[in-house]
């Protein structure tokens, strides 16, 4: 075979395998967008009936008792928790140990429903729905009194929600953006660490951002300014040095499984318009695991019940930033025949 002849067929060659390579990348895009519509219509079409939501009741213990036994006859929808008086429950809903709390009335025939509308509307309806039929049971009314309300530029409580979603975003687009630029493994350690430390100034900025824009500039949400910042760094960094690891080990196959984590799986997770006793058992049960959940619970806590959540919060999201940075230094240069599948 004469060169030109040699040319033409590995002109070919080429051509196919990228032609090979793009349909490869465009079913996994196809797989996630499918993905996409299964996870969010899935986790987030409405709110599911409570599944064991905590509530106070202000009674002695054998009378919560009872009456746990009277709401289960509906499903496993409260966790009836005893509370010594009014002023230990309101403590009980500012610290987020229970989401309401139930007051029968002493005297009279007026029972009292203490709630919190600062996680969203939803389970205030659902606990005063269930609430007032205890009450008409015993031929009393029920009235309802929000403990913790949202702040003024937070009304449906979702502002915490939308807000770590944006640093997620911030965090898995900075590090593909890295990686397509600057290649998806690092060529060696020293360089991965100089990634590192790139991905960890912008951070910092993301989080103080994103902060001053909705806490100072917009005064959507109240709390500890620093404390928020402090969230708003530790998710981005989580999210772009997990993010990193995996595209450090798998290219693109890795920026789409962060896409699955952090995207489709992450977000209906994190409850939003509705806390995580009312999605579906499957979002449920993974949300604590990721950084979408802990952000979100974070925010809200440090915004409206006394930091509650914050410890959990930055285990959660060092542990995402420590596995990272271990995938990233620990695979620096080395070859693998799935970085191959992409020109990155």
């Amino acid at each position: 075979m004469n060169r030109a002849a040699l040319r033409a067929a590995n002109r070919n060659r080429n051509e196919t395998d990228r032609k090979l390579r793009i349909g490869f990348f465009l079913f996994l895009a196809l797989l996630l967008q499918l993905a996409f519509v299964v996870s969010y219509t899935g986790a987030l079409h409405g709110p599911q009936k409570p599944h064991r939501m905590p509530v106070g009741v202000v009674a002695p213990a054998p009378v919560v008792q009872q009456l746990q036994k009277s709401v289960d006859q509906s499903g496993p929808l409260f966790t009836l928790k005893p509370e010594a008086g009014v002023a230990a429950a309101e403590n009980a809903i500012q610290h987020r140990d229970v989401l309401g709390a139930y007051v029968p009335a002493p005297a009279g025939t007026t029972d009292e429903l203490l709630v919190t509308t600062a996680i969203g509307p939803a389970a205030p309806q659902a606990m005063q729905a269930a609430f007032t039929q205890v009450a008409q049971a015993q031929q009393h009314t029920l009235q309802t009194r929000v403990v913790v309300p949202p702040h003024r530029g937070d009304p449906s409580g979702l502002v915490p929600f939308y807000l770590v979603i944006a640093w997620v975003v911030g965090g898995y687009l900075a590090s593909t953006l890295v990686g397509l630029m600057g290649g998806m493994q690092s060529r060696t350690r020293r360089l991965a660490l100089e990634r590192t430390g790139l991905l960890a100034g912008y951070s910092v900025l993301c989080g103080i951002g994103g902060t001053l824009i909705v806490h100072t500039i917009m005064g959507f949400l109240g709390g500890s300014w620093w404390l928020q910042a402090l969230v708003g760094t530790l998710v981005v960094f989580g999210v772009a040095m997990f993010a990193n690891g995996l595209q450090t080990f798998l290219g693109l196959i890795g920026t789409g499984i962060g896409i699955v984590l952090f995207v489709i799986l992450g977000n209906p997770s994190a409850g939003g318009p509705w806390p995580r006793n009312m999605i579906p058992a499957f979002w449920r049960v993974i949300g604590p695991w990721l950084p979408n959940f802990q952000g979100t619970n974070a925010v809200r806590g440090v915004a409206y019940f006394h930091s509650q959540g914050l410890g959990t919060a930055i285990w959660v999201l060092a542990a995402y930033a420590a596995i990272g940075v271990v995938l990233s230094v620990a695979g620096a240069g080395r070859d693998n025949a799935i970085l191959r599948l992409s020109p990155h």
